[in-house]
């Protein structure tokens, strides 16, 4: 009876969070929070009580620590950082056909910018 009574709480408190959830879109810790909460759901619906324990500890984490402003802060060094990736590339890719290097280096110098650029366009497009 205590199992099915902590499942109903449960459900009941995902249900609630849900439709909150649904009318405005989450962010930096509360996304963080409702992440791990859907995660423990989860867990906690299959039984495994180790990844329940794990999760647990994860929230409090959380809900102890995470810090919006921390989260844009971390999040604007990555792109800075991926930034600095490109350029530099472009840079080493420039200077490899300015010298008429083999076309293999510049395919790969090539390669190796288009992924910079993805990665720093997939860091742009996420919200911390």
């Amino acid at each position: 009876m205590n199992r099915l009574t902590t499942t109903a709480l449960t459900l009941l408190l995902a249900a609630c969070v849900g439709a909150s959830a649904a009318d405005t879109q989450l962010a930096g810790c509360a996304a963080k929070r409702e992440s791990i909460r859907s995660e423990l759901q989860q867990a906690q619906e299959q039984g495994l009580n180790d990844k329940v324990a794990g999760l647990t500890r994860a929230l409090d984490e959380v809900n102890a620590h995470c810090r919006d402003n921390a989260l844009v802060e971390r999040h604007n060094k990555k792109v800075l950082k991926a930034q600095a990736k490109v350029n530099q590339t472009e840079r080493s890719l420039r200077l490899a056909q300015e010298a008429n290097k083999e076309p293999k280096k510049i395919a790969k110098l090539e390669g190796k910018l288009e992924k910079a650029r993805a990665e720093l366009a997939a860091l742009q497009a996420q919200q911390p």
